[in-house]
């Protein structure tokens, strides 16, 4: 028996680390992305493609929504201050569905586990499923129904005198003291870069520069802010979701039979076995992929496994509530209906294609054979290890733990 417990922890420990080293490099290329697009993509300038209750608004929320690295929780705070500043309806609708669906990071930690076909797939669903939502609330939602939009005017002040990335961390700094908003032109860039070259060469032959180093210091507090949001901020998000992520998967992958899908009607009853199992937990995108690698690797269809990537991510209790208080009743049924009815189409659409065409989705649960690859995931698997343990140092376990236990917690009645 106790061979039986330690053959078991080895798999499940050489699961881990395999999945580890897949995941690290596309999730630190995520994190650096997530900062960038926080820096170099104005809000102001995304809010005036939202205002109108038409196609264009709409499909322009849901594109901008993909790359954003907001989870389900951190998304809701952005979304109501986008409607306090005159986003309309069907905007908040379709940004409220892409921001947590997809995310850089997630985008290349789907690409890791199930190729560059999955990794276009999914935001393309989710893009997809965010345009049929913001129609139906186009089309459902009335100015009569706007009973769940009245947020206090505590809300408001907080809200609207908030850095437009507080996404629930109030240690947030912003990039300029006089600014809500992070965001740095290109001509701005220009200037600060301009600056940091003049600084770097102090002589010019006549005399020193003589500012206190001022000229240089802008480039740098751009470039640590870029660092400290993507790897400090949405770091401290999404690490502790990704490590329950993987410690699942691992269980899944050990513990589930290769034959308990192969049933036709098991293969019909995944679908809304994968809603029931998404719909109230929250996890984040980048923490679902390695949840349904394991699914896929026992059998389950792509498709099912989409539908699971999908309502992860944008729903949880916590959230549902949120919406619920924010937006109303009828705003709230026609976003997890539309999250729900879209993505089991579609993944019923996926698996339908994939019989018919005989493609095969191949799940990467392995390092690279490559001596040279293999030995860059090693190092960048060491310095996510290094960026978690000093994360869990600052307290980013604790708080991620809390938030994992306050959406589990109505589950068991609790």
């Amino acid at each position: 028996m106790s061979t039986s417990y330690f053959d078991f922890a080895i798999g499940f420990l050489g699961f881990l680390w395999q999945s580890f080293l897949v995941l690290a490099p596309m999730l630190l290329l995520g994190l650096l992305l997530g900062g960038l697009f926080h820096v170099f993509i104005s809000r102001d300038a995304i809010l005036r493609w939202f205002r109108g209750e038409n196609l264009k608004a709409v499909a322009a929320s849901a594109a901008i929504g993909v790359p954003m690295p907001l989870c389900s929780c951190s998304v809701v705070p952005v979304v109501a201050e986008m409607r306090r500043k005159g986003a309309s309806r069907s905007s908040c609708m379709s940004f409220l569905i892409t921001a947590p669906e997809t995310g850089a990071d997630s985008i290349l930690v789907t690409n890791a586990f199930f190729g560059l076909p999955a990794a276009i797939t999914r935001p393309a669903i989710s893009f997809f499923t965010a345009v049929v939502a913001g129609l139906c609330c186009i089309g459902l939602i009335r100015d009569s129904d706007d009973v769940g939009e009245r947020p206090n005017a505590e809300g408001n002040n907080r809200h609207n005198h908030s850095p437009c990335c507080d996404h629930g961390n109030s240690h947030h700094l912003p990039l300029f003291p006089d600014r809500l908003d992070c965001y740095i032109s290109p001509v701005e860039l220009k200037d600060e870069f301009l600056l940091w070259l003049k600084g770097t060469f102090r002589f010019n032959g006549r005399s020193p520069v003589t500012d206190n180093d001022q000229t240089s210091s802008g480039l740098k507090r751009i470039v640590s802010h870029i660092f400290r949001y993507g790897f400090v901020e949405i770091a401290d998000d999404i690490l502790v979701a990704l490590l329950f992520g993987l410690v699942l998967g691992g269980l899944l992958y050990l513990l589930l039979p290769t034959e308990l899908l192969t049933h036709e009607h098991a293969r019909w009853a995944s679908y809304p076995i994968m809603v029931l199992a998404g719909l109230p937990i929250y996890i984040c995108a980048s923490a679902s992929t390695p949840i349904a690698a394991a699914l896929v690797a026992k059998g389950l269809s792509p498709g099912a496994a989409l539908v699971f990537l999908m309502t992860g991510p944008a729903t949880n209790t916590g959230t549902i509530a949120i919406i619920l208080s924010q937006f109303g009743g009828r705003f709230t049924s026609i976003y997890l209906g539309s999250v729900i009815a879209v993505t089991v189409m579609l993944g019923i659409l996926v698996d339908l294609l994939i019989l018919a065409t005989g493609y095969s989705i191949i799940v990467n649960l392995e390092p690279s054979d490559s001596p040279t690859i293999l030995l860059l995931q090693w190092i960048i698997g060491f310095v996510l290890i290094a960026l978690i343990v000093w994360r869990f140092q600052a307290g980013a376990f604790r708080r991620g733990w809390q938030n994992l236990l306050i959406n589990i917690r109505p589950l068991v009645g609790r």
